[in-house]
């Protein structure tokens, strides 16, 4: 049995609904995730999925693809992107859904992010060859388009036999640059996400990890008067605590509720979310072929 949870009408429901399952927050390989387009649409649909959004890290190279591969199976894809932005000297992390993937503003914007990853990589790479490192191995470590992470560079030192270990190498090239997240002001995202069409929520508000931050209600308010129309309040990293403290604030500040997987690989698959936890979103998306019955009845 799932564990109930409390929607806005105070009535119980299974957190989890295989077959109507909604998830809006995963990753292929297209940034730091594991999943191909097919490998995520096969597993999206097995796992009971029936509306996702794949949200890389600021690209959304593989939405379309997505979406052509999902639509065979009745899998409605959401156009998505993760986007890294910061704030008072702290990074944190802005799902963007449903924006118009053609928008000049928002694709400047992320090419932009996109262009700093490129300048961080040729700086790691050219700062290890100057002190001799080969890095022979790091064509073994790229994607099929040529693409790699910042972190495959570390990789590439631990494949090759330069270093013996990858604490090592990641050590190594910390001078060149490799601990500096590449992110946007949170109020320039968050106009070129409104431009866009798209709809933006702060991502696992309660996670704190190396590279990005909690936000506190005091961030959150802030970034509600900039535009933030959102917050994942459903996430795998958030304790009860933490769903009641950001379910409350969306409900106080009339903000959209979304619940996310952060999916990378076949170690965290997936998740069917139930939909009527983000019922406002999918009103938002005028999607309404979702299993759920929206009629007033039906939560009176």
């Amino acid at each position: 049995m799932f564990p109930a949870i409390k929607n806005e009408f105070n009535k119980e429901l299974p957190a989890k609904t295989p077959g109507t399952g909604v998830d809006f927050h995963m990753h292929t390989v297209a940034s730091d995730g594991m999943w191909t387009p097919q490998t995520l649409v096969n597993t999206a649909v097995a796992q009971g999925l029936k509306t996702i959004a794949v949200s890389d890290h600021d690209t959304f190279r593989n939405v379309r693809t997505v979406q052509a591969l999902a639509a065979p199976y009745g899998l409605q894809v959401v156009p998505g992107v993760e986007v890294t932005i910061n704030w008072r000297s702290e990074i944190y992390h802005m799902l963007v859904l449903n924006f118009d993937l053609e928008n000049p503003d928002f694709s400047t914007l992320l090419a932009d992010t996109e262009a700093q990853s490129q300048a961080k990589k040729h700086n790691i790479i050219e700062g290890l060859k100057k002190k001799g490192y080969r890095l022979h191995k790091l064509d073994e470590v790229k994607q099929a388009d040529g693409s790699f992470l910042t972190t495959d560079i570390v990789r590439a030192l631990v494949r090759g036999g330069e270093v013996s270990t990858f604490d090592r190498g990641y050590n190594l090239c910390v001078p060149f640059g490799i601990e500096h997240t590449c992110s946007q002001p949170a109020d320039r995202a968050i106009e070129a996400a409104l431009s866009a069409g798209g709809i933006p929520m702060l991502a696992h508000p309660g996670r704190a990890e190396y590279s990005f931050s909690r936000a506190t209600p005091e961030v959150l308010t802030e970034l509600v008067g900039m535009g933030l129309a959102g917050v994942e309040v459903y996430h795998y990293s958030h304790q009860p605590a933490d769903i009641e403290l950001y379910q409350n604030f969306a409900r106080r500040h009339n903000l959209l509720i979304s619940a996310g997987s952060d999916s990378h690989n076949e170690a965290r698959k997936p998740t069917p979310w139930n939909p009527e936890l983000t019922r406002g979103l999918l009103e938002r998306f005028a999607l309404t072929d979702t299993g759920l019955d929206y009629s007033e009845s039906a939560v009176s």
